[in-house]
């Protein structure tokens, strides 16, 4: 654990360099902008999260660009803690995100005196539900990363977000017909709230683990 929590920390100083005062202002304007005209939390949020993502495949890119993977060999660094770092490296960057966004939205929703959308509780469920999503499509992109590397797996990494969104239409098309209806759903997650906590948390946790079993089977295959 002390060699992927090193790892976590050497791969932060690795993209340091990328987190500049421009970049961060760039993002910082497109939240605050989406936020003051849309008076919502959703698409701040969501942008916010999407954009710092794409700073968990740094690694991935740099390692390549400067042949580190084969630096690692020669140092003794278990692969293992090569794959487990990465992944805590990434939810560490997509908590970050999350913690950013949802203070970034309830700020200027405040500034700018929204009253009908700047409910803490719905800021928080909203980046919750962005953690989870992002998460979940990393389960997806990282095992690409280890078994192709990034300029192989860089197309393929964009594919799970439009599957995202295919996804969602696809959802909202079903729960919208006179079968199946949204509200009855969110009605029973609003009153087993615990027990659908737990079982989304475990599904979590199950599809985390699949992941990085499957990269760290595909990373020990490759040769440096």
């Amino acid at each position: 654990m002390n060699k992927a929590l090193s790892f976590v920390r050497l791969d932060y100083f690795t993209v340091k360099p990328y987190m500049t005062l421009k970049n961060l202002a760039i993002f910082l304007f497109v939240a605050c902008f989406m936020a003051a005209t849309s008076k919502s939390t959703y698409a701040s949020i969501g942008m916010f999260m999407v954009f710092a993502s794409m700073y968990a495949t740094t690694p991935f890119s740099l390692g390549e660009k400067n042949n580190i993977d084969a630096l690692y060999t020669t140092l003794s660094i278990k692969r293992s803690a090569v794959v487990f770092g990465r992944y805590l490296f990434a939810l560490v960057v997509d908590l970050c995100a999350g913690l950013c966004a949802f203070v970034i939205s309830l700020t200027v929703l405040q500034i700018i005196g929204a009253t009908y959308d700047n409910d803490i509780r719905e800021a928080l469920t909203v980046s919750v539900i962005m953690f989870v999503i992002i998460s979940v499509i990393q389960t997806v992109q990282l095992p690409l990363f280890f078994k192709l590397g990034y300029s192989k797996a860089k197309f393929f990494s964009y594919l799970p977000f439009l599957g995202m969104f295919a996804l969602s239409g696809i959802l909202i098309t079903f729960f919208n017909n006179d079968t199946y209806n949204l509200s009855g759903v969110m009605a029973w997650f609003e009153s087993n709230l615990m027990l659908a906590a737990a079982i989304s948390a475990t599904l979590w946790v199950a599809i985390m683990f699949v992941s990085y079993k499957v990269s760290l089977s595909y990373y020990n295959k490759r040769d440096f």
